[in-house]
């Protein structure tokens, strides 16, 4: 499958985001893999996402913030992206995300980590970035 998100940041560092432990929705692992399939990485990762547990989960992505580029169709119509990832067998949940991410022009991760939490947890994100520096902060889903 062609990959349309890449890691979006520099080249360079090493990137990484990290959640502490949250309450997932069912179908959670479906999205996971869809964003796998679709990511592209620099640092010859094999996935975007890692995780450990089941109903509770600790979240690791290789990056925090995502690049997308699709020159196939045109990416403000919502029709086109549906089907278009539809008959690539994404998910509509993970469909739904993305765009999200498009109409917001906010290609985080942490979107993702907000899609697949279910309500009315707090989420620890740290995130590692060696050119810039490390950082930490909560968010409320």
């Amino acid at each position: 499958m062609k990959n349309y998100l890449y890691n979006g940041l520099e080249d360079g560092g090493i990137y990484q985001l990290r959640t502490s432990e949250f309450d997932v929705i069912d179908g959670f692992e479906t999205v996971l893999s869809d964003f796998d399939k679709l990511y592209e990485s620099y640092q010859n990762s094999a996935t975007l996402f890692n995780y450990s547990g089941n109903n509770k989960i600790v979240l690791i992505a290789e990056t925090f913030t995502l690049g997308f580029s699709i020159e196939e169709i045109d990416i403000d119509n919502y029709d086109e992206i549906k089907k278009y990832f539809e008959d690539l067998g994404i998910s509509n949940l993970t469909i739904d995300i993305l765009w999200h991410m498009i109409e917001m022009e906010e290609y985080s991760v942490t979107t993702i980590v907000e899609k697949i939490a279910k309500p009315g947890q707090k989420i620890n994100i740290q995130m590692t970035d060696t050119m810039y520096g490390n950082s930490e902060f909560d968010i409320n889903t």
